[in-house]
């Protein structure tokens, strides 16, 4: 019969080979959470030297803070420019809109506070 061919359902398969594996999934076209990150690092590392900015600008002497604030107008423009390509996100869309809009902030608050301000006490 056709049924002696099986093996037993209660012993356990001794001959049978593993299974391969299969392949990891490869990261989907559109993933770029990575680039939406660093919006939001570098924009909220310029919106906190703007406050900075703001709040200590009666007191502080600026001659020493030339080369961070153009560090900070680097940070900006990076900031921008991941922003503006979290939008092409087709995954994890809500934190490519924070990217989107942390690098607009940084880049107007940059437009807006530090270049007025770093105007000042640029050579």
């Amino acid at each position: 019969m056709a049924d002696d061919d099986l093996p037993d359902s209660f012993e356990p398969g001794l001959r049978v080979p593993p299974r391969p594996q299969p392949p990891a999934p490869r990261v989907p076209k559109g993933d770029l959470r990575v680039a939406s990150i660093i919006a939001i690092a570098t924009g909220s590392i310029v919106i906190a030297w703007h406050i900075f900015l703001v709040s200590v600008s009666a007191i502080a002497d600026f001659d020493q803070f030339v080369w961070v604030q153009l560090g900070v107008w680097a940070l900006a423009l990076v900031s921008l420019v991941t922003g503006i390509l979290s939008l092409n996100a087709r995954m994890a869309r809500e934190l490519a809109a924070a990217g989107f809009i942390a690098g607009v902030a940084a880049a107007l608050l940059s437009l807006g506070i530090g270049f007025f301000s770093g105007a000042d006490f640029l050579p």
